[in-house]
Order: C-alpha cells, then sequence, then structure tokens
C-alpha cells in the first residue's frame, strides 16, 4: 500500500434518511440516468493544501528536462491568486467540488482551508467538503486500530469540522447532508462500528446528518485481526458509510498491471473489481467510481523504485491517452443514477503524479535530470501539457457548455440560467458562475432536440434549438441582449 506524505480525498451523496446507531443506511428508490427530476450528476477532485512544502521533495514534472511545472509555478497554497485561478479552471470545465486534503492535528493544513480556500472571491463557483485522512490518526501493520482514544479523537475532529466548515454556503450537501469522504476506512480494526455510530450521533446532536464515503474499495482489505487481508468485499465495515469509493487503485507490488494501459491488465482489473463491489453491496450503499490518470512516484520516492503508469495508453499516444481510456472503461459504466457522482484522484497531487492541474504547455521529453536521464521518467513520454485534462474531462461529461456574455460589451454575465426543455417542461438547468462559465451535464441528459433558454433579469431571454448527442459535448457561447 502506498503511503502518502499527507494524503488526500473523496466525496459521496445520499437520498434518503442515515440511521444514526449502528453501521447501516437504507437504500433509496433507483431514477435511471437521464430521466427528468434524476438527481445532479456531481465531478469531484481531491485538493492538497501542502505546498509548498511537497515541491522540495520532488515531483516527476519537476525533475523533466526541459521541466514541466504547474502553470501557476511553485505556488503556495495560501496564494489567493493562484487558488482563485485553480476554482475558475474547475468551474469552467465542469469540476463540481473538491475533496480538500484535512489531516488530524495538522492545524497549518486547517489554517489554510479556512483563511485561505474559503477566502477566494470566487469560492462560490464550486463546492467542497472534507477528505479526512485517518492516517492521521495512527497506523500499525496497516491497519487502524479503533479504541476508547482514537474513536473519541476521531469525533472530536468531526465536531470541529462540523462547526468550522458545514455551514458555509460551498460546503457539499446533499439534501442537507454534509459530504465526507474517509480515507483508508479499508484498514479499519478493532471497534469501527462503535467510531462510526458515536461521530453519528456527536453530529447528530449538532443537527447534522453526515453522508459519509467511504475509502473500502481495494486489491486486499484488512480483516479483525489475527485474520489475514482479504481479496472480498467486507460488508460489516461497508455497512457503516453511505457510499464506498476507491481513492487509489495503484499496487505497485502487482507487475502485470504497470507500464502502458493498453498492454497492461489495470483497467481491467479494476473494472472488473468495481463490478465484484457493485455485486455485493446491491443497493443498500451507493458505489462512486473513481480513477488515477495516470502515477509516477519517482520523484519524491525513487529509492523504492516503484513502476511507472504511464499517461499514453500505448506507446506513440497522446498524452491524457490512458486518462480518456480510463474515463471511459472504469467510471462512466458504473456512474450510480441514485448517486451520479465520480472522483478524480486527482487535481494537485503531485508527487505521485496524479495531477490534472494544468502544466506550462512544452515539448514531449523522455529525459529527466537523474544521471541516466531516465531513472523518473522509466523512458515514457511527457508533455507539457497545458489545460489537456481539463478538456478531457469536459469533452467526457459535459452534453452543452460555453460562457454567457454581454451581446456589446462582451462582460461575463453572472448568474445566467441556462435551461433545457422538451416542450413545456424543464429537462435540466444550470447557472453560469462568476465568470460567465457554463455546464450542463451529459447524465442527465438522453440524446435528442431540446430547446434551450438563458434567461437573466435586465436581459431578453435567449431561445435556441439545440442538439444534444450521446458522445460528444457541445460548445455554446451565449450572447445576451439588455431589454431596450
Amino acid at each position: 500500500m502506498i503511503k502518502k506524505h499527507f494524503n488526500f480525498f473523496i466525496v459521496i451523496i445520499v437520498w434518503s434518511s442515515l440511521i444514526t446507531a449502528g453501521c447501516s443506511s437504507p437504500s433509496g428508490k433507483n431514477v435511471p440516468a437521464g430521466a427528468k427530476g434524476s438527481p445532479p450528476f456531481l465531478l469531484g477532485a481531491y485538493y492538497y493544501l501542502w505546498y509548498p512544502e511537497n515541491w522540495r521533495d520532488g515531483y516527476v514534472n519537476g525533475l523533466l528536462t526541459p521541466s514541466q511545472p504547474p502553470a501557476l509555478g511553485e505556488y503556495h497554497s495560501r496564494d489567493l491568486k493562484a487558488i482563485e485561478q485553480q476554482i475558475a479552471w474547475s468551474s469552467q470545465f465542469g469540476i463540481d467540488f473538491w475533496a480538500v486534503s484535512w489531516w488530524p492535528g495538522h492545524v497549518e493544513l486547517d489554517r489554510k482551508l479556512h483563511e485561505n480556500i474559503l477566502k477566494a472571491k470566487n469560492i462560490g463557483d464550486i463546492k467542497f467538503c472534507i477528505f479526512y485522512e485517518t492516517a492521521g490518526l495512527g497506523m500499525i501493520d496497516e491497519r487502524i486500530t479503533f479504541d476508547a482514544e482514537r474513536t473519541n479523537k476521531m469525533v472530536s475532529d468531526f465536531k470541529y469540522l462540523a462547526r468550522t466548515y458545514f455551514a458555509h454556503p460551498s460546503y457539499l450537501k446533499i439534501k442537507g447532508r454534509p459530504v465526507v469522504i474517509i480515507y483508508l476506512t479499508r484498514t479499519f480494526n478493532g471497534d469501527y462500528p462503535k467510531a462510526v455510530s458515536s461521530l453519528r450521533g456527536a453530529l447528530k446532536e449538532m443537527g447534522y446528518d453526515p453522508f459519509l464515503i467511504g475509502d473500502e474499495i481495494f486489491w486486499y482489505v484488512i480483516r479483525s485481526a489475527p485474520l489475514p487481508p482479504s481479496p472480498d468485499p467486507n460488508m460489516s465495515r461497508i455497512k457503516c458509510f453511505d457510499a464506498i469509493t476507491a481513492y487509489n487503485m495503484y499496487d505497485w507490488a502487482r507487475p502485470k498491471q504497470m507500464g502502458y494501459g493498453g498492454g497492461s491488465t489495470f483497467l481491467s482489473d479494476v473494472r472488473d473489481l468495481y463490478q465484484k463491489y457493485q455485486k455485493a453491496i446491491g443497493k443498500e450503499v451507493k458505489f462512486v467510481p473513481a480513477i488515477i490518470p495516470g502515477y509516477n512516484d519517482r520523484g519524491v520516492r525513487l529509492s523504492e523504485k516503484h513502476p511507472v503508469i504511464p499517461r499514453q495508453f500505448r506507446e506513440g499516444e497522446e498524452e491524457g491517452s490512458f486518462f480518456t481510456q480510463a474515463l471511459k472503461q472504469t467510471v462512466v459504466p458504473f456512474i450510480n443514477p441514485d448517486l451520479p457522482m465520480a472522483l478524480i484522484t486527482s487535481f494537485n497531487e503531485w508527487n505521485e503524479g496524479t495531477q490534472i492541474e494544468p502544466t506550462v504547455e512544452g515539448p514531449i521529453t523522455r529525459r529527466d535530470q537523474s544521471p541516466s536521464h531516465t531513472e523518473y521518467t522509466q523512458g515514457y513520454a511527457y508533455q507539457g501539457y497545458g489545460l489537456k485534462y481539463l478538456s478531457i474531462l469536459q469533452e467526457t461529461f459535459g452534453a452543452i457548455s460555453g460562457q454567457v456574455t454581454d451581446d456589446r460589451q462582451g462582460e461575463p454575465l453572472t448568474k445566467a440560467k441556462i435551461s433545457l426543455f422538451k416542450g413545456q417542461e424543464v429537462w435540466t438547468f444550470g447557472l453560469s458562475d462568476s465568470r460567465g462559465f457554463y455546464n450542463l451535464s451529459r447524465f442527465n441528459l438522453p440524446p435528442g432536440s431540446y430547446e434551450l433558454r438563458a434567461t437573466l433579469p435586465g436581459y431578453e431571454e435567449t431561445v435556441l434549438r439545440v442538439t444534444v448527442e450521446e458522445k460528444k459535448s457541445l460548445s455554446l457561447n451565449l450572447k445576451l441582449k439588455k431589454n431596450r
């Protein structure tokens, strides 16, 4: 199991009330994806606050020749301009929320969230939730064993999170329920049922009914000591949560999964395991698929000689081709109509090379700064990809997107309502963000013809006929005229 130097995130949703005693949650009624009135699709990405410290730890893109640093440079997680640009990118390209890494006991990381992220002028353009890093509670022999001390610590942390963040207008909620993703639940041991039940009970007293997503899916999961790890779902633990996900399915000890995705078993193995978990949990617990765009932690852990999953699906294919296939094979087919959500690992975990945050644009290189010039890359090609990965997300999940502006001044228009009608009924709608960008998800729209209506007080209504295709994203910029 890869141990992160600080670790990070995930999210989720539920559509029914939760039982706060014990480890069970009721199932909801299925609503087919694309049906009128179906839940809105939510795309999330894990977000980290550990910069500039972690730039110094090393990351592959910074060790290439020439280097391919972030488009924002090696920023500080307190830099408001950088944060606002990251929010702007996320909103423009259809990332609905960040799962923000939060570590027990790391006061400085908490300050960065509370004093910087939430002070961004455009924080209202996206949602956020807490990605609770349980490794901070203490792990021994790949187990987080809950006793009274660990239980009290986790409950205390969640009470703090509830007081500090749950009431924020940008905090991610599903029908009023604040979402928290919990890392490494697959390692929980000891009296974890009491720990989760106590957590729920404490938050209920504060007026909150949390929606908890557990990081349960992996190639092996912990069972109660002294039993060895098992390749099968641990249903007694899974039932403690409202939904489950997989933070990162990379496992360096599985050589057949390494290398180009087109020649490895990684995606097929992930798909098979996802199917196994879906079948096991049925409708009682929801399933949130997640995927990486590639993996390379040799910039931070070179001595461990971990193999690479490159960002090309096959040799010679373009940057991002692995990500495109990963979304197609292991995310899109597993989106739950009750909980249409997907997670990306990650927005900015540069040390493990899973980031989709834009880089500077640059040429393809296989060379790095090691004596052999290939110790970090293992000879795989890297390109300064710019906005490539954000564009892939939009093309995969978006039906219609664009920008709304004033037809004369060209200024972006905020909170314009973009609605799609079939006949006289609204099928789905969205609002433009602080820069005028909007996104309508494909997962709420079956293919067909619609009438698009753009409305904003003080402006004339714009009406257009549009056709939604099954696998094609439509870019449509709208210019609104002021009322005469």
